[in-house]
């Protein structure tokens, strides 16, 4: 008996060793198989956010939504505006980088970029998220005309032989937009564009060289320069009518960064006649709070701008990060919370140029909202 037990003992001292010695061993596997889900998950979640990268800046999708308005404002000064205003009181819809809508992510860099050595290399993985980030219209400048824009923000530089339009990267010809904007004058007579140069790069030209060439550029013998219908050097642009600057058809007032000569057919883009504070803000909300702070700037010191055309710089600059996906989509959702805003009409009265990107976008009816506010402000003018 005594044996028995004690062979019992035995085996129970055996087994309690082997179930002791069993957790230690389940333990060690246990954080083999913890380490290898883990360096897989690590791994997945690696490639994840790379494709998720790769795909961000290729990717040319601006995921805008709405469509073009059906209403047609070719005539949308003219029929609303029946006194005699200043040019610089008259309320308008502006295109910011009018002339960006052919900005692809195979589109030329800018010489002047600082970045343009090593572009071809950034381009080959980000092209499709610098191509979004400086596209700021969808539409060519005809279209906008069409739509209601009649603030066009302009930038040209020579490249490759030619005249273009930039924005920090090559959209097309200068002169296709040139001509946009001559065909909507001649089948609109009586209605006014303005026609903003305000960053201009002659690079191995000359500033004259890029006026000679607006001259050159004709639609049934007129170029922009005969659709200017006034004498700038003897009109300063505070006395500057609306009857005056349309003149019986079609007219434009131009600014160019370039001093004014006798004979020459602009307005020099300085303090005194261009009040145009950029806020440099990606989002629509960081824009409202500059846009209320110009407001109070402006109408403190109305005085002192009020001889100048007055822009409201309602766009966003593009930021960093996935948050920003475009600048034409961030337009769909920004125009219209700013349209909204219960200030909108008196900012209108001090600074009457309402100028954004998507111009012409339908997300939320901004379009055609946006044209009856400025509508109901210019049939209000003395």
């Amino acid at each position: 008996m005594n044996k028995m037990k004690g062979q019992m003992r035995e085996r129970n001292a055996q087994h309690t060793s082997l179930v002791g010695a069993r957790p230690l061993s389940h333990m060690v596997r246990v954080v083999k198989k913890a380490i290898k889900a883990t360096g897989c998950v690590l791994l997945i979640t690696a490639a994840a956010a790379a494709g998720t990268a790769l795909w961000f800046g290729l990717s040319e999708n601006h995921k805008i939504q709405a469509g073009y308005t059906q209403n047609d404002y070719s005539r949308v000064l003219q029929e609303n505006i029946g006194s005699n205003p200043r040019v610089v009181d008259i309320a308008m819809l502006g295109a910011h980088d009018a002339f960006s809508d052919k900005l692809t992510r195979q589109s030329a860099v800018d010489p002047q970029n600082k970045l343009e050595p090593i572009m071809p290399l950034l381009s080959a993985v980000w092209g499709g998220a610098f191509a979004r980030g400086n596209k700021a219209q969808r539409s060519d400048g005809y279209t906008q005309a069409k739509n209601g824009v009649r603030y066009f923000d302009v930038r040209v530089v020579w490249q490759d032989e030619e005249w273009q339009n930039f924005h920090s990267y090559i959209s097309e010809p200068f002169e296709n937009n040139l001509r946009h904007m001559l065909r909507f004058l001649r089948e609109n007579p009586g209605e006014l564009i303005i026609f903003d140069v305000q960053h201009h790069f002659p690079m191995d030209q000359t500033s004259q060289a890029m006026l000679d060439f607006i001259g050159t550029v004709k639609e049934e013998g007129m170029s922009l320069w005969d659709y200017v219908r006034f004498d700038p050097n003897e009109t300063p642009l505070g006395s500057l009518r609306w009857k005056d600057a349309t003149n019986g058809g079609g007219g434009a007032v131009v600014l160019v960064k370039i001093p004014q000569t006798p004979g020459c057919k602009y307005y020099e883009y300085t303090n005194e006649t261009m009040r145009s504070n950029w806020h440099d803000k990606p989002t629509a909300e960081e824009i409202l709070i500059g846009v209320e702070g110009e407001y109070a700037y402006l109408a403190e010191n109305f005085d002192k701008h009020r001889d100048a055309f007055r822009v409201n710089q309602a766009q966003t600059t593009p930021g960093m990060g996935l948050k920003y996906w475009s600048l034409l989509h961030d337009a769909e959702r920004g125009n219209a919370a700013l349209l909204t805003h219960p200030d909108f009409d008196k900012w209108l009265e001090v600074m009457p140029i309402f100028m954004v990107n998507n111009s012409d976008t339908m997300a939320d009816a901004f379009n055609d909202l946006v044209i009856e506010r400025i509508n109901a402000h210019n049939r209000g003018l003395g």
